[in-house]
């Protein structure tokens, strides 16, 4: 009988040694690939924003410390419990709604926080007030400094043509933000606030971020991630946080669907076509419904579509792909123009795509959109007229009642 049991001793054995072989050749693998091959663990850039879809950009920042990040769940008053974030009762509760929006002034260019746009708001009742909205480069994302922004130099050139210094550009945009997100914006952000002028700059990334994150026309750039994230297999994400290879794989799959889902748009016409008259439709509702909202208000809005190397090299006869080839991104954008030509709001909007075609041209390109330093410059002169224009025509400004009496 005792000469039964040793098989099964030895299969034991054979299990538990296999076993450590095989963990001890996963941390082998895994060692290597973080050392000599630079992979890394899963690593966010933009942190999940409950009503935005996302947040501020931070370089590389894992999950666990996303919370932690300006707007996060922690500056709302959520603690991390044994098994998630729940509200702390002894935290002050917030007095309006716009503190969810918060994070859009505190963006490293923003120049005013969330506390400076509302005191100065209700110190300062006379003061002219204009409200940045719209992506990267409406924040001023390529300047090095805060004081080197387009806005930054508006807000000066405003001042010294109207003689006073009460005058004040808040800037609320938000990297990689589409319009529907701009939409969401001013309707947070933005109208309960007092406002003389809300000046919206966007449209790149209306036309270029489904073919970026391969996600429906007019979504955020992160929904498909997000989704993926809530309704896929959990324990791969897991892994992919905790594993440099099980990221590399991840990463790789979602790349690889990326540039399928980006040779379909430069390659079938008709998808693309399909594609493009959703994309500029979808802007243009959303654009348009702002500036109706606008007008129930008595506010003076303005949208500005800005320019894109692409779309300036094609005006000077140079050969510049993007994310499409240059020949789809004219078309793209060729489409949205003409519908915003056709758009009871047509008179609103301004048509910045061609403000780089003189001067130093394509010079004034830190990228494929944003400007430099002197890119900066141009802008903020090529809004200036219409910035005075639409402030002329500007009805008092007030903020909504009661607001001020209750601290913002």
């Amino acid at each position: 009988m005792g000469g039964q049991k040793k098989p099964a001793r030895n299969w034991a054995r054979s299990i538990v040694a296999t076993a450590a072989v095989l963990l001890v050749s996963a941390c082998a693998a895994e060692f290597a690939a973080r050392a000599f091959f630079g992979l890394d663990t899963l690593q966010y850039r933009r942190p999940y924003q409950p009503v935005f879809v996302s947040g501020d950009y931070h370089y590389l920042m894992p999950n666990e410390k996303l919370p932690y990040v300006p707007g996060g769940p922690v500056a709302l008053g959520y603690r991390e419990g044994p098994f998630g974030l729940y509200y702390d009762a002894t935290t002050a509760p917030p007095d309006s709604s716009t503190t969810l929006t918060d994070f859009l002034y505190a963006h490293r260019h923003a120049r005013y926080n969330a506390t400076d746009v509302d005191r100065i708001t209700c110190a300062e009742p006379d003061a002219v007030l204009v409200h940045v909205l719209g992506g990267s480069v409406a924040q001023g994302f390529s300047a090095d400094e805060s004081r080197d922004t387009w806005h930054a130099r508006l807000e000066n050139l405003l001042r010294d043509r109207l003689r006073r210094r009460d005058i004040y550009v808040f800037n609320g945009a938000m990297g990689g933000f589409v319009s529907l997100q701009e939409r969401l914006a001013y309707h947070l952000a933005v109208a309960p606030r007092r406002a003389s002028l809300v000046l919206i700059v966007n449209g790149y990334n209306d036309v270029t971020i489904p073919a970026n994150s391969a996600v429906r026309p007019g979504d955020p750039f992160q929904l498909g991630l997000r989704l993926s994230q809530l309704f896929n297999d959990g324990f791969m994400w897991w892994l992919a946080r905790h594993s440099a290879i099980a990221h590399t794989i991840l990463q790789n799959e979602f790349n690889e669907h990326v540039a399928r889902y980006r040779r379909l748009l430069n390659e079938d016409d008709a998808v693309f076509a399909r594609q493009a008259e959703a994309i500029t439709d979808i802007y243009v509702e959303n654009m348009n419904e702002v500036l109706g909202a606008c007008e129930g208000r008595g506010q003076v809005c303005l949208v500005g579509i800005q320019p894109a190397r692409s779309v300036t090299a094609a005006h000077l006869g140079v050969q510049s792909d993007d994310i499409l080839s240059q020949e789809r991104m004219v078309q793209l954008y060729r489409r949205l123009l003409d519908k915003v030509a056709a758009s009871a709001h047509r008179a609103k909007f301004i048509d910045l795509t061609r403000v780089f075609d003189k001067g130093e041209k394509l010079q004034h390109y830190a990228d494929s959109v944003h400007p430099n330093y002197a890119g900066q410059q141009v802008l903020a002169n090529a809004l200036l007229g219409p910035t005075l224009t639409a402030l002329g025509s500007s009805p008092p400004a007030r903020a909504a009642p009661g607001r001020c009496r209750r601290g913002g």
